[in-house]
């Protein structure tokens, strides 16, 4: 596996790596320099200057709105950024029509972000099915599809596992819903950064991301997509400032929605991250993230296979391998000192109930994993 970039700039890129092994990015991805400073940039300009930097911020704003549609293959009127991901699939969860008796499926082991909004709908008389996985973790989309009656409204999954890196044919679960006429959702924080992302191809009907974990940015900083032909399933569950078509009308108080997902829209953004995100992105053009972060992680496996550790994922088609791996907590691995050791040799990984997590990335490589393999034994 050949370095993707020279130790120096890998440095200056992402200053984590100066001193740390980091294989956490599912927990939180390291921001890199540029993203810093980009922040940066924001809170000087608003520092020095107030509200009289807005047509700064404006240019940000749309030029990093247009550039984050195309990352994902989606219009620009089909995004909009929110706090979080679970705030941006609360628009979903709460703006869906729902009738007592409606019914919803999602993976009982799924990320809590994603199963704890549904099961709060069963106040609202929505009766929810949790899917297990299966004995050898996967979960394939036909046991999914599987669980879907007269009354399901929709169907939830992460395209990624965060617990254990199974990757979901999201585009069969998008076109098996379709067929049932069932609405999709699908969670894509641990995909969107580590794998291509192109949501028309995909064909779900909603999605959410967050900009922490493989991409490279801020905190606080999510995006929900809506396709343009089901943006009439939703209805928003309040208003603010900005979801109405002309927000700065303030003698208009009453006046139409803002168009496309714009109207799921509530106060002031959060610049700082927008900015931060704006750069983040910019290295996407200058590397080949995404099949570098499939080489680490294919690496790391077949480290971990020589060192006989055992895979969740063994056995597992291939086509459901994603960047996580996760190697279970037996033997050498069942220390409850293992995160102390890791963390003491500066290698960011985690250490869970029965599972080791191994997240790398583009800015990984193999000094990184050799640290690790060293630690684990």
């Amino acid at each position: 596996m050949p370095e993707l970039i020279a130790e120096a700039e890998r440095q200056a890129l992402f200053p984590v790596t100066r001193e740390w092994a980091y294989l956490d990015n599912a927990r939180r991805g390291a921001i890199s320099a540029p993203a810093a400073a980009a922040a940066i940039r924001y809170i000087e300009g608003l520092r020095d200057g107030g509200v009289t930097a807005w047509p700064d911020w404006q240019r940000v704003w749309d030029d990093t709105n247009a550039a984050f549609a195309r990352f994902i293959g989606a219009d620009v009127s089909e995004i909009q950024f929110l706090v979080n991901a679970t705030e941006a699939f609360a628009r979903v969860t709460l703006g869906i029509d729902w009738k007592p008796g409606d019914h919803a499926v999602v993976p009982a082991r799924d990320y809590p972000g994603v199963v704890r909004p549904l099961l709060d709908l069963r106040r609202r008389g929505v009766e929810v099915t949790l899917v297990p996985d299966r004995d050898d973790g996967s979960r394939p989309v036909s046991d999914l599809l599987d669980a879907i009656r007269p009354h399901t409204r929709l169907v939830a999954a992460s395209w990624v596992d965060f617990r254990t890196g199974w990757k979901l044919d999201a585009r069969a679960l998008a076109r098996g819903c379709r067929e049932r006429g069932v609405l999709s959702f699908i969670d894509a924080v641990q995909a969107v950064g580590a794998m291509p992302v192109d949501m028309r191809e995909l064909g779900c009907d909603f999605a959410t991301f967050a900009i922490r974990k493989y991409l490279c940015g801020l905190d606080t900083l999510g995006a929900l997509y809506v396709r343009r032909e089901s943006l009439g399933a939703l209805t928003p569950h309040t208003q603010g400032l900005f979801s109405v078509e002309n927000p700065f009308d303030f003698e208009r108080v009453e006046q139409p929605l803002a168009p496309g997902s714009k109207r799921f829209a509530l106060g002031t953004p959060a610049m700082v991250q927008v900015y931060s995100l704006q750069a983040a992105l910019e290295l996407y053009g200058r590397h080949d993230v995404f099949g570098r972060v499939a080489e680490i992680a294919a690496e790391t496996r077949e480290h971990a296979r020589q060192a006989s550790f055992r895979l969740l994922s063994e056995g597992w088609p291939g086509s459901n391998l994603s960047q996580i791996v996760v190697l279970k907590r037996e033997g050498k691995l069942a220390d409850e000192g293992l995160q102390g050791r890791l963390e003491a040799a500066k290698v960011a990984a985690s250490a869970r109930q029965g599972i080791l997590r191994i997240a790398p990335h583009w800015y990984n490589n193999r000094a990184d994993l050799q640290r690790l393999f060293e630690v684990l034994g």
